[in-house]
């Protein structure tokens, strides 16, 4: 699957990490997606996995990152024009995408506001000498949600703070 240009131009912005407490989130450097996608889209021989059913892997889903406590993937939609962002547990029987963000860009800002509240926060023991703060982790969800345009942030960002 061909990584497409306007992705391939914001991840050069973003960071291939940002750890928060005992998770965060991982972005696979370009020259990686490919191969990431294995156990995903295609199996190890190349060998196609994506079904065309409901629950299976979708054949214009791209694995572009991994969310790092529990490994879940990090795709786009590459059959809407916006690349919205999607998660997915793996191991349940089949992948339900969850709202992450609605296009690349905004995963991007939602990314640095990511950031921006980790700093100083990317270890358990930093964490518990730093701890996040009510007010804190309700700015960072109205922020995620406005740049969603959404009245709430959807719950990955706030599971990213649960740790």
């Amino acid at each position: 699957m061909k990584i497409p240009q306007r992705y391939e131009e914001i991840r050069q912005s973003l960071p291939d990490e940002v750890s928060f407490g005992c998770g965060g989130i991982a972005l696979f450097p370009l020259g990686k997606i490919e191969s990431a996608q294995v156990g995903y889209s295609v199996k190890a021989d190349g060998t196609s996995l994506c079904t065309g059913k409901d629950g299976g892997w979708q054949p214009a889903w791209l694995v572009i990152g991994q969310e790092t406590a529990c490994g879940d993937p990090i795709f786009i939609d590459t059959d809407n024009a916006a690349l919205p962002v999607y998660t997915t547990m793996h191991g349940v029987g089949a992948w339900q995408p969850n709202d992450v963000a609605g296009s690349a860009e905004i995963f991007a800002a939602c990314l640095k506001e990511l950031s921006h509240v980790a700093a100083g926060r990317g270890s358990p023991g930093e964490l518990e000498r730093n701890p996040l703060e009510d007010d804190e982790r309700q700015q960072f969800l109205n922020r995620i949600a406005d740049l969603n345009r959404s009245a709430t942030a959807p719950e990955f960002w706030d599971l990213q703070l649960s740790c």
